[in-house]
């Protein structure tokens, strides 16, 4: 054959093998890919885990803020498959889910295989979430219980003359109301969201001021510092699954307790108690071991307070 008929033979047999390449590049049927990337619903609580088995199985699961009503048909807020890959569903559908909290949603590839992924929730929600009264603020104080110097006082509010008169005192609290949302769970577990702390009718907040009186001096303290825990307004709440404290956050003011329900507790060995109808927020309090009199308040309210309680009352769920 003549070499130069050879040579524009090869060129042709070289350029039809190149437009079947790029066709089938085109084509992309050498593309079978079907799988979820991510997938977030409305009111999901955190990341979806997204799983495929040794049989190639496909199965999503995620955590539903159990507060937002009805969960038979979630909204897909965003939705990424596989590069090329087609669902029957996209951003903005509803999924239907079974008595069982489960739904299956098919994925075809771009060279047209499928994939049916099991999709399931499990619901969640937080004791929290809600709202809650203020109905007492609560203290426990004094350094020396076995001189009889420590007392646990049920009602801050009882003492009013231990406070300012001008409506600041602890009771500007007993109308307020805690609300609690929930915005997500961690992957350790620990539930988070927003609280806000509605200063309630009378539209006060307790302004902490404790009034030493020696000789009708009546001296003020500011002791905010000490009792408040829960920030005006709106904050953020986070609870350690694995130490059972919750954590407040807003303004100045960061603070760790304990969300505790109804019962007596003993405080001391010398028969110092109280007890709670309900749930309280409670705190511990660092004293000062400063001895100014052990048997006046502002020893247990001021300089040695120990325990320091915020009770309240579920008024209504999300």
């Amino acid at each position: 054959m003549n070499k130069y008929l050879l040579y524009t033979y090869c060129l042709l047999l070289l350029a039809g093998c190149k437009r079947d390449i790029m066709q089938d590049v085109r084509d992309q049927q050498w593309n079978h890919e079907r799988a979820i990337i991510d997938i977030v619903f409305e009111n999901q609580v955190g990341t979806a885990t997204i799983q495929r088995d040794e049989q190639n199985e496909g199965s999503v699961s995620f955590m539903y803020n159990a507060t937002a009503g009805d969960a038979n048909r979630l909204i897909i807020k965003s939705l990424e498959l596989s590069y090329g890959a087609q669902s029957e569903v996209s951003e903005g559908d509803e999924l239907i889910f079974d008595g069982n909290h489960t739904a299956q949603l098919e994925v075809t590839s771009k060279s047209g295989k499928t994939r049916v992924w099991t999709i399931q929730y499990v619901p969640f929600t937080d004791e929290l979430v809600g709202t809650w009264q203020i109905t007492t603020l609560s203290v426990y104080g004094g350094a020396w219980p076995e001189y009889g110097g420590s007392a646990a006082y049920p009602d801050m509010a009882e003492r009013a003359w231990n406070w300012k008169q001008d409506g600041t005192g602890p009771a500007a609290e007993y109308d307020n109301t805690l609300t609690f949302t929930l915005e997500g769970i961690t992957e350790e577990g620990d539930a988070y969201g927003k609280v806000i702390n509605h200063a309630g009718p009378d539209e006060r907040y307790a302004d902490f001021i404790f009034i030493d009186d020696p000789d009708g001096a009546r001296t003020p303290i500011d002791v905010n510092s000490k009792y408040r825990q829960i920030p005006v307004g709106e904050g953020t709440w986070k609870r350690n699954s694995r130490q059972g404290t919750v954590t407040f956050s807003g303004g100045s003011t960061v603070s760790t307790g304990r969300f505790v329900g109804s019962g007596t507790e003993k405080l001391d060995d010398y028969n110092n108690q109280l007890t709670l109808p309900d749930h309280a927020f409670v705190f511990e309090l660092t004293p000062s071991y400063v001895w100014i009199d052990i048997y006046k308040d502002r020893e247990r309210f001021v300089e040695n307070a120990k325990k320091y309680w915020v009770q309240v009352t579920k008024v209504a769920d999300q």
